[in-house]
């Protein structure tokens, strides 16, 4: 009987770790003052940037002390006048908001949190609890080990000393570095010492990659005159030039050619398979079918379940096809531009 209570206990305690940073964090909500109100508010209000998210205990010295930290060794380099263009984000250019949230809902704190916020450079200010002053603490819960519900309860010494958090993380989409609502920092009791290594997290988080239109792509190659259109095919190897561009291959080596989309078949499921360069825009591609090679539709993407696979400086697309009873059915993968 003594090996299900310490397996019981285990799981106790494994439940109760913070989450470790590269954890993408679920969706948050929680009250932000507006005037003189407080709004719902989430994680979504800050979509496209960085965000630094402190929570404390505003009636703790030493909670004031890390928010503090935060603000002096955070906050304060970025928004310093001496960036220049980069005041107020990180060395990609990418936004920083800051965010100080009560994890004492009552009202007799507005005055301290607000003081308090733009002492230290905080942007906005608001409460771990929702617009009523209720269910406080769910963040906080969240962030320091997993309590989805949050932890309804008012003496916060049931948590030790863990009432300072900071939470920064990366809110934009498809950034070339982080995930979306990837946690970069998720730390409690934050010093001065911790200054330089938050810096460099910050830093750390870069936008999506820069998209190459046709032209641009264009530009990288030496053409001769007259065969740098899109339906031009300077190394005639089959391949048009907006093909080449779209699959990643060389325009003017006829070894480099575009291959072919392909079929595969997974027991009755039909997928169709093939490679398109990375960090491309300005086009649209479609997939159409027809059951005579002419009066080609347009398969619509609710229809169709696409993966891919990071190859490099290609990925691999499988789009498994829906079923058909069509006794024949051809597949016209389709690239256009402006």
């Amino acid at each position: 009987m003594k090996s299900p209570a310490l397996l019981l206990t285990t799981a106790l305690a494994a439940s109760a770790m913070e989450l470790p940073p590269d954890t993408i964090s679920a969706n948050q909500s929680f009250a932000v003052r507006n005037g003189n109100q407080f709004s719902s508010s989430s994680l979504d209000a800050y979509e496209g940037r960085i965000l630094v998210l402190m929570m404390m205990t505003p009636w703790c010295p030493f909670c004031q002390s890390n928010a503090s930290a935060v603000g002096d060794g955070v906050l304060d380099h970025f928004n310093a006048a001496s960036r220049g263009a980069l005041r107020g984000r990180n060395n990609h250019g990418i936004e920083i908001d800051s965010l100080l949230l009560s994890t004492e809902p009552a009202a007799q704190w507005d005055s301290t949190n607000s003081s308090f916020a733009t002492a230290n450079g905080y942007e906005k200010w608001g409460l771990d609890a929702n617009i009523q002053r209720q269910t406080p603490r769910v963040l906080l819960g969240y962030y320091r080990g997993g309590y989805p519900n949050g932890v309804n309860s008012s003496n916060l010494y049931d948590w030790g000393n863990d009432r300072r958090r900071v939470v920064v993380m990366n809110l934009v989409r498809a950034s070339a570095t982080h995930g979306f609502r990837e946690i970069v920092i998720n730390q409690n009791a934050f010093t001065a010492s911790n200054a330089a290594e938050a810096q460099a997290l910050i830093n750390s988080i870069q936008p999506p990659p820069v998209t190459v239109s046709f032209s641009q792509w264009v530009g990288i190659f030496p053409f001769v005159a007259g065969m740098s259109d899109a339906d031009d095919d300077p190394d005639r190897d089959g391949s048009a030039n907006l093909l080449e561009f779209y699959h990643g291959t060389h325009p003017l080596q006829e070894a480099s050619r575009p291959a072919g989309p392909v079929f595969s078949r997974d027991g009755g499921i039909l997928k169709l398979v093939y490679r398109r360069a990375k960090n491309i825009g300005g086009f649209t591609v479609q997939l159409r079918a027809s059951t005579t090679l002419g009066n080609w539709q347009t398969l619509a993407e609710n229809t169709l379940s696409i993966q891919t696979v990071d190859l490099g400086s290609v990925e691999e697309v499988v789009v498994t096809l829906p079923v058909t009873v069509d006794p024949a059915r051809f597949y016209q993968l389709a690239v256009t531009i402006p």
